[in-house]
């Protein structure tokens, strides 16, 4: 009987929520992709270099979300086995490639926000000043695409040879270096950043003691708060993901009874459905964090109805 009701709770989370999981994570990211858009263009913030990597990172973040995640939701409709081999195996290893490099490069363009901050927070005299230079820009995305383009060759080589079985049962390599790169890399090196603009900013007062801020710093101040939280919230859903990747990988070979496969397995799955949402939080966060955001989101709004209204009359 036990097992029983432990196999309906296991099909019922895995049916029923973990889609529903995907499906909001879905809609939840299209929402704030647009909102992003609307604000980060809007005259005062489209030519701010941090206001661009982030604006960036949400587009890597919806084109994630459409063909990595909202696709599984319909996986039970379209299968491997309807297509050719050679085109199945094609498609798997793509699919193994893009679960990889887009998530890396989403976060490594936010990292590139924390770092622009970082730079602004150095002395001019500095080597790091160079990078809040707009000419800079494309090139910086540049190189996170390709550093993140050679983080994620080991996932369609280390990936599963099966279509059949595409993201599933991959080689134990495999998922050590999913962790170390997710996991354990990108939140290290974000929290190393935050770590060095906050030293830079605390030098700073105290070097001007308590004179007033000027509306520059303010502004630059709200966008390092924002930031922060940002890649804070990044690193732990980082970790999160991570530690229960880990506890997974180390409980696999060993002996469990049913219920314990059970939960491994819903851990494992609800693991994978919640960090999704580290492609979510970039509008809502900003609308929480930064004054200066909600400012231009708000200010954007009157002007599209205010156009829209004389339009009418």
């Amino acid at each position: 009987m036990q097992r029983s009701i432990s196999a309906y709770t296991y099909d019922f989370i895995i049916l029923e929520i973990v889609p529903n999981i995907i499906l909001i994570s879905f809609i939840l990211g299209f929402i704030g992709f647009v909102g992003n858009i609307f604000t980060f263009l809007q005259p005062n913030l489209r030519w701010n270099n941090c206001c661009i990597y982030m604006l960036c990172s949400s587009i890597v973040d919806i084109i994630h979300l459409t063909i990595n995640i909202f696709p599984s939701y319909l996986r039970n409709k379209y299968s491997y086995y309807t297509l050719p081999w050679n085109l199945s195996f094609g498609l798997c290893k793509l699919n193994y490639f893009l679960y990889s490099f887009l998530p890396q490069l989403s976060i490594n363009l936010l990292l590139l926000s924390i770092i622009d901050q970082y730079a602004c927070t150095c002395a001019l005299t500095s080597w790091a000043h160079r990078l809040n230079k707009l000419k800079m820009v494309p090139r910086l995305i540049l190189l996170m695409i390709c550093i993140s383009g050679i983080f994620s060759i080991y996932s369609p080589i280390l990936g599963n040879d099966q279509p059949v079985l595409c993201g599933y049962g991959e080689q134990t390599i495999y998922v050590i270096l999913n962790i170390f790169f997710n996991g354990v890399l990108q939140p290290i090196v974000i929290l190393i950043f935050v770590l060095l603009t906050y030293r830079n900013i605390r030098q700073s007062r105290q070097r001007v003691g308590g004179m007033v801020q000027t509306g520059v710093n303010r502004f630059r101040n709200q966008f390092i708060v924002m930031i922060i939280t940002q890649v804070l919230v990044t690193a732990l859903f980082s970790l999160q993901w991570m530690i229960i990747q880990t506890y997974v990988l180390y409980n696999l070979n060993i002996s469990k009874t049913l219920d314990e496969l059970f939960m491994m397995t819903i851990l494992f799955a609800l693991s994978n459905k919640i960090y999704p949402f580290n492609n979510v939080k970039l509008f809502y966060f900003s609308m929480l964090t930064s004054k200066s955001y909600r400012q231009a989101f708000i200010k954007g709004l009157k002007k599209l109805f205010s156009r829209q209204c004389f339009h009418q009359y």
